[in-house]
């Protein structure tokens, strides 16, 4: 009996540890989707300044257009092409802060994402090296004790 419960003491203390493996794993692996998701945000953000820069450069075009009509004498045309450029630059200046901004949080997500990573694998070497160092006691065998071999049959 004595037996039995050394041996429902070993695994209880052994569940702990493997949690706390588990835990490092997934902390690893959550570090690394943040940095894959900052790289993605990074570019996002990229491509949405580039898009409110060509928004820019449309509106410049319809400005210049619009004044080309008032020099013909189209006064409301060139009024209307006056409006959807401001539309477009006022569209333009918000992509592009929308950009910057998504760049610098994808920035820190990525780095928090590295921390992150960083943390799993000392958490990680952490525990091999508290298992692999824990001295055996009375109290915590380090090695469950053998059971008597059996005569062969």
């Amino acid at each position: 009996m004595k037996m039995f419960w050394s041996g429902v003491a070993a695994v209880l203390l052994l569940i702990p540890a493997s949690a706390r493996a588990d835990q490092a794993d997934r902390m690893e692996r959550r570090g690394e989707r943040m940095e894959k998701q900052g790289e993605r945000r990074e570019k996002h953000g990229e491509r949405r300044e580039e898009r409110g820069e060509k928004l820019k450069e449309k509106a410049a075009a319809n400005e210049q257009k619009a004044a080309e009509l008032r020099a013909d004498g189209h006064e409301r045309a060139a009024n209307a092409l006056d409006r959807r450029a401001e539309r477009q630059e006022r569209r333009g200046d918000r992509m592009e802060r929308q950009g910057e901004r998504m760049e610098k949080q994808g920035e820190r997500r990525e780095h928090r994402g590295e921390r992150l990573e960083k943390r799993g694998e000392a958490l990680e070497q952490r525990n091999a090296n508290a298992h692999a160092a824990t001295p055996a006691t009375p109290a915590n065998p380090g090695v469950t004790p053998a059971t008597p071999a059996s005569p062969a049959q």
